[in-house]
């Protein structure tokens, strides 16, 4: 069956859609992009905040009990025979792996998986790691047999380290820009080289057994291809407080209800966003409220969440965004959710979010579909005084043909606008980070690859990415340019 280490705290939950299956035999972890919709970035903020969440994260790793001695850090879930193995030591996955035998002194649970199945934890650490992935609250560490000369459990607060880096090297061999002009931007046709899409340090602390924190860094490459170097800045930075059960409520920086979820069933972060983050339809991130708990039917929940609608920066205005979720999701088998937004804009500018996803996944393969509908009001006082509607429609596949080994994937995007009747392109497309695509007609984007996993956590693979235009994007200075294409060779590691 397919394994696949991941980033993720052994105490905390990671964010709750940025946890992705392989199948469902594993999960990864990938958390969303630093998509800015609606948001703007002052010069040096960014560069400024990251050092001082390094100084933070330096302090906690000081200070914490047991931090500064932390080991790598691995977790996945293995369904096997209808049992769920569940692995926090990525040795013992391994060895389970090859001989498929569970070892005697591993713990069993009887009926506590999500359909009532059999749970198999490789140790302590595993039940824990379970138990915040899947809403439930913590248990408190037990006390080793007097005499046993095992040592004591660890106390709270306690701390876990993680991370990831993935990038590519990539071909830009075609592109509607063409090339640039004098005083326009670095053009994307013909560039090609390695890139750092995404580096992640996360520290998750467990400060008891209902109340977590999380801080996260990110850097990347920059995505308008016109060089730069990384600067870090903070990604995450929230408290989880699990109350009444499995009930959550989550304060800080964190991951938006839009996508995060479908996020994680996609499960292939590393090798493109979803198409409510890649198409800039909300940010990934956002400093707010949210709720999150089940509804009383096995794998129903629900989310709400009240935010500045600000990205990871803070806020310069008193209009805000409610998000609300209904998702169903029993970790195999048919799983789908609901999403609406709205959002209060200066001068009337609004905006209202649809979005439905529905997808099946088993121990080999997973699909689904989704489809986004979001309408942007017309700001007072604009020369054009029409709504944009937007539509993306959606669908993938993804099939490990070698179980914990190897997987092909394929994707399908339907990408348009309308403002009364008329058709546009998707308005600001040309921000796309890694991509760069044209705003002006509607397109059709096809991904197609597969990867080859070296370890659970290290993988690289193939795959090229297609965007096709209704009809030129600038038949006049750039006729016959109605197409953008960009080969990659991606790699993903985690630890």
């Amino acid at each position: 069956m397919p394994i696949t280490g991941r980033p993720c705290p052994a105490v905390v939950p990671p964010a709750p859609t940025a946890t992705m299956p392989t199948g469902a035999a594993a999960t990864t972890a990938f958390a969303g992009t630093a998509s800015t919709a609606g948001t703007s970035t002052l010069p040096g903020t960014a560069s400024t905040a990251g050092t001082a969440a390094i100084v933070l994260v330096l302090l906690l790793l000081l200070l914490l009990p047991g931090a500064a001695a932390a080991a790598p850090f691995f977790y996945t879930e293995v369904v096997r025979d209808g049992t769920i193995y569940v692995f926090a030591d990525g040795g013992n996955a391994r060895r389970f792996e090859e001989t498929g035998k569970a070892d005697p002194a591993w713990i069993t649970r009887a009926g506590y998986g999500p359909g009532g199945e059999t749970v198999v934890f490789d140790g302590a650490d595993a039940v824990n790691l379970y138990n915040f992935r899947h809403d439930r609250p913590g248990e408190p560490p037990a006390s080793p047999p007097a005499g046993s000369g095992a040592p004591a459990p660890e106390k709270f607060p306690a701390a876990k380290f993680s991370g990831l880096v993935f990038g590519d090297y990539y071909d830009v061999a075609r592109h509607h820009e063409g090339e640039a002009g004098p005083g326009e931007p670095a053009a994307a046709l013909g560039q090609q080289g390695f890139w750092l899409r995404r580096i992640y340090l996360t520290a998750d602390v467990a400060l008891s057994a209902r109340l977590t924190t999380r801080l996260r860094l990110e850097a990347n490459s920059n995505g308008s291809f016109e060089g730069g170097d990384l600067e870090p800045y903070v990604k995450d930075a929230y408290l989880k407080w699990t109350y009444a059960g499995r009930h959550q409520a989550t304060l800080g920086i964190q991951p938006t209800l839009t996508f995060d979820w479908v996020e994680g069933f996609w499960g292939l972060r590393h090798v493109e966003k979803t198409p409510a983050d890649l198409y800039r339809i909300d940010s990934s991130r956002d400093f707010g409220l949210t709720f999150h708990g089940p509804l009383g039917i096995d794998g129903l929940s629900y989310g709400a969440q009240y935010g500045n609608e600000s990205g990871q920066g803070s806020e310069t205005d008193d209009y805000k965004i409610v998000r609300v979720e209904a998702r169903y999701d029993r970790k195999t088998g048919f799983a789908g959710n609901v999403v609406y937004a709205t959002a209060d804009r200066p001068d009337g500018a609004d905006r209202e979010t649809w979005s439905a996803f529905a997808g099946y996944r088993s121990a080999a393969w997973r699909a689904g579909g989704s489809v986004i509908r979001q309408t942007r009001a017309a700001a007072a006082g604009a020369a054009d005084r029409r709504d944009q509607e937007i539509e993306i429609w959606s669908v993938f596949g993804a099939w490990e043909f070698l179980p914990g080994k190897a997987s092909l994937y394929a994707r399908y995007d339907d990408v348009s606008g309308n403002k009364d009747g008329a058709t546009t392109g998707l308005p600001g497309a040309d921000g796309i980070d890694y991509w760069r695509l044209s705003p002006e007609q509607p397109f059709g984007m096809i991904l197609v690859g597969g990867e080859w996993y070296l370890l659970p956590g290290v993988r690289v693979g193939p795959n090229v990415e297609l965007a096709t235009y209704d009809a030129d994007p600038d038949p006049v200075n750039a006729p016959g340019r109605d197409e953008d294409r960009i080969y990659r060779l991606t790699f993903f590691w985690s630890w």
